[in-house]
């Protein structure tokens, strides 16, 4: 999937600019229960603003409160490292960039470098719930050695046996031996049936 397909468009964001004092952007954070927010100014992307850089920079600096609220602005303190992702990327590069730089969103800018919207933790969640159809069907966690075949045998003894498989994904536990996690989400009425099938067949059901 693609990051288009998730992001949160830009016209829909609450942004700052580098010139908002820090005490306007703590208040629009407050107002709007968020952490961090996009700088933007008009169709460029400069970088972040959250409420643990504002509060880290008070502490290490020292800064009288109110001075810091007036004087400083965004520009003083925000963060300008924040990772940049295409439109047309895909979502896993999105979810990398997340789990390993210690950011609220990831900012989409498209070939034009302009600005376009963000990626956040929250849409990343709810695609991983989509992929395994948690809120749907009945769920079938089966160990398979890793060798050719196995989902293609899985599969048939599920549908030989009235079961619709909403989804499959397929993980690697890292274990010691050569098997893999299959986590199959299934609408059936022959959920127990299937089980003794899936069985009868050799693979061990968690």
């Amino acid at each position: 999937m693609f990051v288009n397909n998730l992001m949160l468009l830009k016209e829909k964001l609450t942004t700052v600019t580098r010139k908002t004092t820090i005490g306007k952007a703590l208040e629009i954070m407050e107002q709007n229960k968020f952490l961090s927010v996009p700088v933007v100014e008009g169709s460029k992307f400069y970088g972040s603003i959250s409420k643990e850089k504002i509060y880290t920079y008070y502490y290490e600096k020292s800064i009288d409160k109110n001075c810091l609220l007036t004087d400083f602005i965004v520009e003083n303190v925000m963060r300008t490292n924040v990772p940049v992702i295409n439109p047309m990327q895909q979502v896993e590069e999105a979810a990398h960039f997340l789990e390993t730089r210690s950011v609220s969103f990831v900012a989409v800018v498209d070939s034009n470098g302009d600005f376009v919207g963000i990626v956040t933790h929250h849409a990343i969640f709810h695609q991983f719930t989509e992929l395994f159809g948690a809120d749907k069907g009945r769920r079938l966690a089966v160990i398979a050695f890793d060798i050719q075949g196995q989902i293609s045998k899985l599969a048939k003894i599920i549908t030989e046996n009235k079961g619709d498989i909403i989804s499959f994904v397929v993980i690697d536990p890292k274990s010691l031996t050569e098997v893999k996690e299959i986590i199959i989400r299934l609408k059936t009425l022959n959920f127990d049936g299937i089980v003794a099938k899936v069985k009868a067949a050799g693979f061990k059901v968690e």
